[in-house]
């Protein structure tokens, strides 16, 4: 007897006892779904998290200061300041944009009887709009004319528009805060980003609000986007180098770019994906202790037509080969059917998600994960395989005279 021939055999024991076979498969269904299902939502977050920050930009480096204590302070440096984003223009020539950014919280924003509470307030320079890849929908963005001159202009999010000018005719409309009136001169397309927009944002240039308005000279960070063709590492690694020339050799600045914190997630993502489906993939050894005890049960039920094949002529092999690919098509089976279902809800996550517009507007996407999905169906055949190794091996070693005889 070939394999074929045995699979045949499997097939039509799976049509003839339906519901033994469902009983039996039902924990590498189970097992094989969960798999499948884990890695489509860690796959889809992965994806998720990609798009978001391709929004912004996987490119921008961000400079951070973070003081430092004992012999690593620098008492003559308490902060970024715009000197030093000259400074990395000049030293540098790896960076495209360089841009300073200073933030404002607990401001108030009114433009006639109407006001808007706790807008997000950021100061920076004409770089601030290319680095972030903001999008106007009227006007126009802050200039290095602005900068220079100290404008009292700013460019705002589109519900600081709606909120303060219900005719949304913002555009060369003032709006004040404490201490200061402004200009609006753009207004920004909406973007939403990790649960946060630039809805409620107004940017205005760094010098208007350092000079004018809110005083000092510390910045909360300074954006960079290296050149075109020039890796994002290199770049970084050239910054941190000459930040620590500046400081002396003492490690006060913090270095990273939305690259690396995307890896980080990815990473974050991935373990935990991994370990979720090494613990539903326990359940798949359930599924095989179930297929070993049917497989046994088989073997009992069917001792009078083992002794008459062996009677027949058929070989020890023949009957060992019978039984155990009778138990991975079993597996097998489930297998697929546990795929099939990962699929299915993987489908209804995507639409439901979509509908719901969580986490995203979009959606979570949950990409069918192919490859993943042939490795479960084959492992779960080779549960299959190791778990009806004894059944078979038992069928074979009867011996054919005391198997006719048994009823």
């Amino acid at each position: 007897m070939n394999v074929w021939q045995s699979v045949r055999i499997a097939l039509e024991m799976l049509r003839l006892h339906k519901l033994r076979a469902f009983l039996t498969m039902l924990g590498v269904i189970i097992g094989v779904m969960s798999v499948t299902l884990i890695i489509m939502i860690a796959s889809g977050f992965q994806f998720f998290m990609t798009n978001e920050f391709q929004k912004l930009g996987s490119d921008t480096i961000m400079i951070a200061y973070e003081g430092g204590s004992g012999n690593n302070r620098v008492r003559s440096i308490d902060g970024l300041y715009l000197e030093d984003v000259a400074y990395l223009r000049d030293r540098v020539s790896s960076l495209d944009v360089v841009a300073p950014l200073f933030q404002s919280s607990g401001q108030k924003v009114v433009s006639g009887d109407r006001e808007l509470s706790n807008p997000r307030v950021f100061a920076s320079d004409e770089g601030f709009m290319e680095l972030n890849r903001v999008v106007l929908v009227a006007g126009r963005g802050i200039t290095g004319a602005d900068v220079r001159s100290r404008a009292n202009v700013c460019v705002v999010g589109e519900e600081v528009r709606d909120r303060l000018f219900p005719d949304k005719q913002a555009v060369g409309k003032l709006i004040s805060f404490k201490g200061i009136t402004l200009e609006i001169v753009g207004v920004e397309a909406r973007r939403d980003f990790l649960g946060e927009t630039n809805a409620r944002e107004v940017v205005l240039p760094i010098t208007t609000a350092l000079d004018k308005w809110l005083g000092g000279r510390n910045l909360m960070m300074v954006l960079a986007r290296p050149k075109p063709g020039v890796n994002v590492d290199l770049a970084m690694q050239q910054v941190w180098e000459a930040m620590m020339l500046k400081s002396g050799n003492r490690p006060i600045y913090r270095v990273e770019s939305n690259e690396s914190i995307l890896k980080v997630f990815g990473t974050i993502f991935g373990v935990a994906g991994s370990v979720l489906a090494a613990v539903a993939a326990l359940s798949l050894l359930v599924g095989g202790i179930g297929i070993m005890n049917i497989m046994l049960v088989s073997v009992t039920e069917r001792t009078k037509e083992i002794g008459l094949r062996k009677a027949l002529g058929a070989k020890r092999g023949s009957i060992l080969t019978q039984f155990v690919v009778e138990a991975a098509t079993l597996s097998l089976v489930g297998g697929l059917i546990g795929m099939g279902l990962a699929w299915g809800i993987g489908l209804l996550v995507t639409l439901g998600t979509a509908q719901a517009k969580w986490p995203a507007a979009g959606g979570l996407p949950t990409p069918f994960p192919l490859p993943a999905a042939i490795a479960a169906a084959i492992f779960s055949a080779l549960i299959g395989v190791l778990f009806g190794l004894y059944p078979a091996m038992s069928a074979a070693r009867l011996d054919p005279i005391v198997a006719l005889r048994r009823e």
